[in-house]
């Protein structure tokens, strides 16, 4: 081979811009042939330029761009890779490569160009930027934040940057700071449908929920399309009890791109809450996929459409699939004895006047400080009222965690040793279930907030009872169950009842005549519960139907109803929302509390007996559906249990037909209501103490758990003075 080949050979290279292996070609030649001048110029000359010329020419850097840009990821790394050999130091291309290989999820890859990038240039702020989303991407959120947090100190008004520091963080539970960035975004770019989606997210993390509205709708105008922005702008209508505008943004979701479970069931649910029936049909239709086969749905959602815990379960689970992500976690070993005092931790949102503290307010102070050391973790509002006080007087520690992130919050429960940690929320709203994914705690257990299975073994028990919880119940639960041996149900025997002189004229009821009562929210009422209510309406002269005020959508449904099925609509007296000594006081205006079929009652019933108002219940066949049955077991009125439809009417028009049995019902539950077991608050606590006892005594000697069942003490009033 001549001189001449080696030198045309090297030219090819140069021409390629393969410069480095065109220098190397040349160094050869000159090697062989040191006298070579041609060689030795083109050598100089190419020297002179790699030392000049650090970045490819402007049309590859635009060709590159375009790639990038119309998602051929592919042919832009191949480019990048291609003129890394001409051009090494390449800020451009290296970081370019960095976001192919991000884009493509080959994260480990996507580091090493992005750390080159920024040996070569470590004043830029998108290569900062792009090495925080790989870092957020491997989980390590904490470094993910501090050099997002870098690119925004080298240019305050990154869009990017602000943007996605402003998701991390909101990711993470730093919803103010969050707040603080995306609004910064927003002022940087106030026609970016995604920086105003985002915005709008911290907004309704931090309770502006009116603003957060406007955020969605401004993001829809900028970009109709925006699949998620119609879905979030309708769950803050349903935050808002505006159901009616909540349907038409999930109808708008779900004709954008492919069809969403998520969509569908909040829509069917919402139209559930305005007693538009015609949800039933649409979930029929699709029941076999819903939550399945497509996007995961929220739980709660669905639980109120079918009696069908097999189906439920497996919805769950899939929906658990997204809500629990590994988290490392630290390793205890388990001691050899009990401590003088366990620590068990209670996780909520809901550590004021709520549904849930109404209940467990006595729980706190029963607890035996003696042999329990008890944390209380709020992550929600901090609402100074009297049941927040309630909690903050009788815990060992009251932690204030709303503004705490979620490493911030799991490294504080971490610190502080717990032995036992439970979830109060579940699947409801404003829940951070997703923490005990890090495992707060050895022993975890979900408790109280949402009725059924959690569809994870995150949790390891769940507190349940021998009526909501039936044998043979258990493949309808993810976890091991600790069965109560009264009611799962805690309740404060010191509730107050307002004392104050009521009368049904006053509350829109008629003097006279049988006042069949409800006040379960208006998405638990079916058809199924509803004909049944009017056929007792038309048989019992003189009756009404006792019901929760809702919307006024809600309430015309529901007349509208009634007059379908000959009933006069006047018959149908709708209750304003009141405070709670005061709505348990007019408990005493009605004669019988009707149950709903597919979720019961659950404080509303509890509510109805602690104020004296016999309640007839149907036991179903999932947990929500055997609610009922449990507190009147544990009230000592079993007889008001009824396994049928038929049968529930039946008994339910013979209450109202004969004065005398009713009464029997009404004052056996006022003679049980100062010892039936489902209002003795100390007696329950010694129970839950117990199975808390049990569940740490299998995990100090090795056991894997197992279901639990707590026996029961034979003499409440022992049960009782045992705490004292």
């Amino acid at each position: 081979m001549t001189v001449a080949t080696f030198i045309n050979k090297a030219k090819r290279l140069e021409k390629d811009e393969k410069l480095e292996e065109a220098a190397k070609a040349y160094s050869d030649i000159l090697s062989r042939y040191p006298q070579n001048v041609k060689a030795r110029e083109a050598l100089q000359t190419l020297r002179n330029r790699l030392k000049n010329i650090d970045e490819p020419p402007a049309d590859m850097v635009k060709k590159i761009r375009a790639d990038l840009q119309s998602g051929n990821l592919t042919r832009a790394a191949s480019t990048c890779a291609a003129q890394l050999n001409s051009y090494r130091k390449s800020h451009f291309l290296w970081q370019t490569l960095g976001e192919c290989h991000l884009l493509r999820d080959s994260l480990n890859e996507a580091a090493t160009c992005l750390n080159k990038a920024l040996e070569l240039n470590s004043q830029d702020a998108d290569t900062y930027v792009l090495l925080g989303n790989v870092f957020a991407k491997l989980d390590q959120r904490s470094n993910a934040i501090a050099l997002l947090r870098k690119a925004l100190q080298l240019d305050a008004k990154h869009l990017r940057g602000l943007n996605d520091l402003g998701n991390r963080l909101l990711a993470d539970g730093q919803t103010g700071e969050a707040l603080d960035y995306l609004q910064r975004a927003a002022e940087v770019a106030p026609e970016n449908a995604i920086v105003l989606y985002n915005y709008a997210a911290a907004l309704r993390e931090t309770g502006q929920i009116a603003t957060a509205k406007q955020m969605y709708q401004r993001a829809i105008e900028q970009q109709p399309d925006l699949k998620p922005a119609h879905y979030n702008l309708g769950q803050l209508y349903v935050l808002d009890g505006e159901n009616t505008s909540a349907v038409q943004c999930f109808e708008n979701a779900n004709k954008i791109g492919q069809a969403c479970d998520r969509s569908l069931s909040a829509k069917l649910h919402a139209q559930a809450h305005l007693n538009d029936w015609s949800w039933i049909e649409e979930y029929q239709k699709n029941k076999r996929q819903i939550g399945l086969q497509g996007t995961s749905c929220q739980p709660f959602q669905l639980l109120s459409m079918e009696d069908n815990p097999d189906l439920l379960r497996v919805r769950t689970q899939a929906n658990a699939t997204d809500t629990f992500t590994p988290h490392p976690a630290p390793t205890r070993t388990p001691p050899t004895k009990r401590p003088q005092r366990l620590r068990i931790g209670y996780f909520s949102s809901d550590f004021h006047s709520h549904a849930t503290m109404h209940l467990m307010g006595g729980l706190f102070a029963a607890h035996d400080k003696h042999r329990f050391e008890v944390f209380a973790y709020s992550y929600g509002p901090n609402i100074a009222d009297d049941s927040r006080a309630q909690v903050r007087n009788h815990v060992d520690h009251f932690i204030e965690a709303s503004a705490m992130s979620d490493d911030a919050l799991i490294q504080r429960a971490h610190r502080d040793k717990l032995d036992i940690a439970i979830d109060l929320k579940g699947y409801t709203g404003g829940n951070r279930c997703g923490l005990f994914s890090a495992q707060l705690a050895p022993l975890q257990v979900s408790y109280l907030g949402y009725p059924g299975t959690m569809g994870s073994q995150v949790f390891d028990y769940l507190i349940g009872d021998w009526q909501v919880c039936p044998a043979g119940s258990e493949r309808y639960f993810d976890e091991h169950l600790i069965r109560m041996p009264h009611s799962y149900q805690v309740n404060d025997n010191k509730r107050p009842i307002s004392e104050h002189a009521i009368s049904r004229r006053e509350n829109g009821l008629p003097e006279e005549g049988f006042v069949f009562c409800c006040f379960n929210n208006s998405y638990k009422i079916t058809p199924a519960e509803f004909d049944i209510w009017m056929r007792l309406l038309t048989q019992v002269p003189g009756s009404v139907l006792w019901l929760l005020e809702t919307s006024s959508a809600s309430m015309a449904n529901l007349r509208r109803e009634a007059q379908a099925r000959g009933v006069d609509a006047t018959r149908l007296v709708f209750a304003p929302r009141i405070d709670q000594p005061q709505h348990l006081a007019r408990h005493t205006l009605a004669d019988l509390f009707l149950d709903t079929f597919v979720v019961n009652a659950h404080t509303t019933a509890s509510d109805a007996l602690w104020a004296g108002l016999p309640m007839l219940t149907l036991a179903g066949k999932q947990f929500a559906a055997r609610v009922g049955a449990s507190l009147l077991s544990s009230v000592g009125l079993p007889e008001l249990i009824s396994t049928t439809e038929a049968e529930y009417e039946t008994l339910a028009l013979e209450l109202a037909q004969n004065p005398a049995m009713l009464e029997r019902f009404r004052s056996r539950l006022q003679q049980n209501r100062p010892v039936a077991p489902l209002f003795d608050t100390r007696g329950f606590t010694r129970d839950l103490e117990a199975g808390f006892d049990l569940i740490h005594a299998r995990w100090r000697h090795g056991l894997l758990p197992d279901h639990i069942d707590i026996t029961k003490t034979a003499d409440p009033a022992q049960r009782s003075a045992s705490a004292a």
